[in-house]
């Protein structure tokens, strides 16, 4: 009997029929043999062992293409000329064939180390045939038959044998499956997270912030401050992601579910800074956005930021209820709200973000897509996010009017469709004066990261 992941993973899937599998298996059949007679060379096959009459649904074919693009990478990390790649796709499964200048004894060793190192490696089936046909199979290059999924033994006697149940199978294929997605997850969302924190930082000149070539507005950090402080946060996106992924409460239990995570990164943040606050709005939006990318990642391979804002946007419908009128020890945002009635990133949240959805984001398209280096293109988005977000350190550091001037220069300057040159310059001339003034957009830097967190985590 099926558990209930393991029936949400078969969910969708159309059983296939005898006659399905031996279709596929004979067309299979077929085109390895064509391959081996044009390439005259070994052949890879890869295939994913998927228990019971399902065999296309979402995760397998996820696994399977897992399987062909870590097969090709171990290739050529061994220097081994791919000839030629190709994907078989049916009803009755999935299969990638490989044709290689390699002697098939280096293959088939190769291939058992993937199949027994790789996270999925149990449920893949690499098949290794010689130039003039005929497959190696384990025994006959002195190796251990494959293990069973669920005792242990010898895969091949338990299956002629049916000790154990196709449900029993399926829930241990599902479990492998979920856990290797779960982990991937949480290794795009640290890396694209990573890029973000770091490309943030590493723009320049950012009028007024922490950049590579002064410490803006700043006395209490310089980037290596950030350096540190991303390194100590970035565990929490990973934490955000699998929670995402993990959720069966959303979207607003979801939100909930976050929070406690977030005060405690919170303070290791500060704890890695020195006391500074460098990533405090960070911890919060791309928090958000982990939790909604993962939401979606366990069912979906292509995701749109705009499609992670509007998940966002309802997981933070009630956050502006944080602005309790009897609440003591306020941040700064919370103290701009209560004098200004100004939501800051609350406010930013529980809309989507509009500004990184239609202001930072299509501008950081644009540029790049124009040729523009990704310094460049960082400072046109910021700009961008410069012209309207009500930037709460701002007023902090200054009050609304000075804010509303600074968007409405920057506004006028946009509408002229600058170059990347005039750009530097504008950013360059606005660090000068917001450094001597002590003016930090640090709000907008904020939103700056999640842009380029959507971008790198949406590009893939």
């Amino acid at each position: 009997m099926l558990k209930a992941e393991a029936a949400e993973v078969f969910n969708g899937a159309g059983k296939v029929s005898l006659e399905e599998v031996s279709a596929f298996r004979e067309e299979k059949a077929r085109r390895q043999e064509a391959l081996l007679e044009k390439y005259a060379a070994p052949l890879l096959c890869l295939g994913i062992n998927i228990p019971g009459e399902y065999k296309r649904f979402f995760l397998a074919d996820c696994s399977f293409r897992e399987g062909l693009r870590f097969v090709c990478l171990a290739l050529k990390a061994e220097r081994i000329s791919i000839l030629y790649e190709e994907v078989f796709e049916h009803a009755g499964g999935c299969a990638g064939f490989i044709s290689v200048n390699a002697e098939p004894e280096k293959l088939k060793e190769l291939s058992r180390l993937i199949e027994d190192s790789h996270p999925l490696g149990r449920l893949f089936d690499i098949d290794v045939l010689r130039r003039e046909g005929g497959k190696i199979s384990r025994k006959d290059s002195g190796e251990d038959a494959r293990a069973c999924l669920i005792c242990g033994g010898d895969a091949f006697v338990c299956g002629r044998s049916r000790a154990h149940s196709a449900g029993e199978l399926q829930n241990i294929a599902a479990d492998i499956m979920l856990r290797f997605r779960r982990d991937r997850l949480a290794d795009l969302v640290a890396a694209a997270a990573l890029r973000a924190l770091m490309g943030e930082a590493a723009i320049t000149p950012k009028p007024g912030l922490v950049d590579r070539a002064n410490n803006g507005a700043h006395q209490d950090m310089d980037f290596f401050s950030f350096i540190d402080s991303s390194a100590a946060i970035i565990p929490y996106f990973r934490d955000c992601a699998r929670t995402g992924f993990d959720a069966a409460e959303f979207p607003l239990a979801l939100f909930e579910r976050l929070r406690p995570g977030g005060k405690i990164t919170e303070i290791e943040m500060r704890g890695a800074s020195a006391g500074a606050n460098t990533h405090r709005g960070v911890i919060f939006s791309i928090g958000l956005a982990s939790a909604a990318f993962g939401a979606f990642f366990r069912s979906r391979e292509k995701i749109e930021a705009e499609e992670i804002l509007g998940f966002v946007a309802s997981m933070t419908c009630r956050v502006t209820e944080d602005f309790g009128p009897n609440k003591e020890g306020l941040s700064h945002g919370e103290t701009i709200h209560r004098r200004y009635g100004i939501g800051g990133v609350r406010e930013e949240a529980r809309r989507g973000f509009p500004a990184v959805r239609d202001r930072a984001l299509p501008a950081l398209r644009r540029a790049l897509a124009a040729g523009y280096r990704l310094n460049d293109a960082g400072l046109a988005a910021f700009l961008h996010l410069l012209g309207v977000v009500m930037d709460t350190n701002i007023i902090h550091r200054s009050n609304p009017e000075t804010l509303m001037e600074i968007q409405k220069n920057t506004a006028v300057f946009l509408a002229a469709d600058p170059g990347p040159q005039a750009i530097a310059e504008y950013a360059a001339k606005l660090d000068g004066e917001f450094t001597a003034k002590n003016i930090s957009p640090g709000g907008c830097a904020d939103l700056l990261a999640l842009s380029l967190f959507l971008h790198w985590l949406c590009v893939r």
